[in-house]
């Protein structure tokens, strides 16, 4: 076989220096082991062969000089005209590059790298092609292994559905979106791609600006972590526990984030509850030390009363006068205790009469409680104004009851004409002074009962609300101190706030607190 050789061999092939250049260059190429270096005539056929050829491809020179350099390739690619298509394009433009599976002598496989050069003589034809191959098997199966790795942990993301993982861009677009997103958020991908990730924040989150500060927390710190009322596709929400990200380039750039959201509502369903349980066990507890004091002391009072007038009465039956005059002091001590019994069974009966709600009209409640009322408003020449009032979600009974208390007290506690003034408003649930940890409501109507009565030191607000905690002389103004924790009881069991403000001689205001939207089950 003829020997090819490069324009410039050709032109200095008369000197003898170049000749031993040139006899040393083949020898280095015939020497290289790490790459194939080929030499191919202008169809192809194999001129020369190196030991790295053998190495790589397996033939030795004898019997792979003279055949095709298609030899080298997969059926496929023979039937694609692969071999022909990359001598034609190196002969067009002056080299051909690519890598792809190729065949050794034993029929295995490696993943070449290689290059095909056009050789030109001093007319510019080409005389031939220059085929350099490596063998990248190594780092093609560690780069299929880190795809498929990549692959897994992609696939294993997305299918993930207990959590929704999401990737932002750096400003806080979605890029990225997993099953487990759209099970919790509602929305598909193709819906929420390219959208900015406030859209799941609620609008009172939003105007606080609150998506954005997590944001400039993850990129200064790293991460941000926060737990909130998150917004779904179809308006509902959810507790959301989120943790977004930061992600960096290698030279420590913020690329983007990941933001993981895991859905919580149960759990905080369940602790909200379990606050509920407590406070009302809370609430109990305290009701069975105010009917321990009852039983103890407001009890005993009649009672020792009724054993001592039954003791003089005996001592004393055959004088007429005392024993009647007893006998009407025993009689009065007897319906003082079951008022006092009827009071505590009225109060005890509020935890049981929770079941019958609907929605009520409060200004028909009004209607009934000024028509009880009638003889003594009329008596007392009293004045009773109201704006027009809502309908609330609750027990008519009980609610009746709430309104004919704060109106008998009003009249009852009043040394002049009595003025009493209802005024309704819509306050937030942040608006509501001194509001329990247990109001859930957005909203809730505010309604003030004014009078213009003997009022009260303000020191004594919660104290007015107790059991039998009375602030006046019992036989001054008639009742068994057991009207307005009644009111307090009626007004918890409506997931509402009562509260009171006075002063001596310039009468009180009692606010009661209900909710706008429909409360949960009393």
């Amino acid at each position: 076989m003829p020997t090819i050789y490069s324009p410039e061999k050709v032109k200095h092939s008369n000197n003898t220096g170049t000749r031993d250049e040139n006899e040393l260059y083949h020898r280095m190429i015939e020497e290289i082991e790490d790459y194939a270096i080929i030499l191919l005539d202008r169809n192809g056929y194999i001129q020369n062969w190196n030991k790295g050829a053998e190495k790589i491809k397996q033939y030795a020179e004898e019997d792979i000089l003279g055949k095709h350099f298609s030899i080298f390739y997969l059926q496929e690619d023979i039937d694609n005209n692969l071999p022909q298509k990359l001598i034609g394009q190196a002969a067009e433009t002056g080299r051909a590059v690519q890598e792809g599976w190729r065949k050794r002598k034993d029929g295995s496989r490696f993943w070449g790298s290689i290059t095909i050069t056009a050789i030109h003589d001093e007319e510019g034809n080409v005389i031939g092609f220059s085929k350099i191959t490596r063998d990248l098997t190594d780092k093609k199966q560690a780069e299929d292994e880190l795809k498929m790795s990549e692959e897994r942990y992609h696939k294993m993301i997305a299918e993930v559905q207990d959590y929704a993982i999401i990737l932002l861009d750096e400003n806080g677009y979605i890029q990225n979106w997993n099953a487990g997103a759209e099970k919790i958020k509602g929305y598909t991908s193709e819906e929420i791609a390219g959208k900015r990730f406030t859209i799941f924040y609620t609008p009172e989150d939003r105007q606080r600006n609150l998506p954005d500060i997590l944001l400039q927390t993850a990129r200064e710190q790293g991460r941000a972590i926060h737990e909130g009322w998150r917004v779904r596709k179809d308006g509902s929400r959810f507790w959301g526990s989120i943790t977004i990200t930061a992600l960096h380039s290698h030279n420590n750039v913020i690329i983007g984030f990941s933001k993981v959201t895991r859905d919580l509502t149960e759990k905080k369903m369940a602790e909200e509850q379990l606050l509920s349980y407590t406070t009302e066990l809370e609430i109990q507890n305290r009701e069975l030390e105010q009917f321990a004091y009852v039983a103890s002391h407001d009890l005993q009072e009649p009672l020792r009363k009724i054993q001592t007038f039954t003791e003089l009465i005996e001592t004393n039956y055959e004088d007429r006068e005392f024993v009647q005059r007893y006998f009407k002091k025993l009689d009065a001590s007897a319906k003082r205790m079951g008022a006092l019994v009827k009071s505590l069974l009225n109060y005890s009966r509020l935890n049981k009469d929770k079941a019958d709600t609907g929605i009520v009209d409060l200004n028909i409640l009004l209607a009934e409680a000024k028509q009880d009322f009638e003889l003594l408003i009329e008596e007392k020449n009293a004045a009773i104004t109201a704006v027009t009032l809502p309908a609330v979600k609750g027990n008519h009974i009980q609610l009746g009851q709430l309104f004919s208390n704060l109106i008998s007290n009003a009249l009852k506690f009043c040394e002049h004409t009595p003025l009493i003034e209802i005024t309704c408003q819509q306050v937030k649930q942040d608006e509501i002074p001194g509001a329990p940890a247990g109001l859930m409501a957005k909203a809730y109507y505010r309604f003030d009962f004014k009078d213009n009565g003997i009022g009260f030191e303000q020191q004594y607000e919660k104290k007015i609300f107790s059991l039998f905690q009375r602030l006046h002389n019992k036989h001054h103004y008639a009742g068994t101190g057991i009207g307005l924790a009644l009111c307090k009881k009626i007004v918890e069991n409506h997931h509402g706030h009562i509260m009171a403000t006075g002063e001596p001689g310039k009468g009180a205001v009692f606010s009661v607190f209900l909710p706008v939207e429909p409360a949960p089950p009393l």
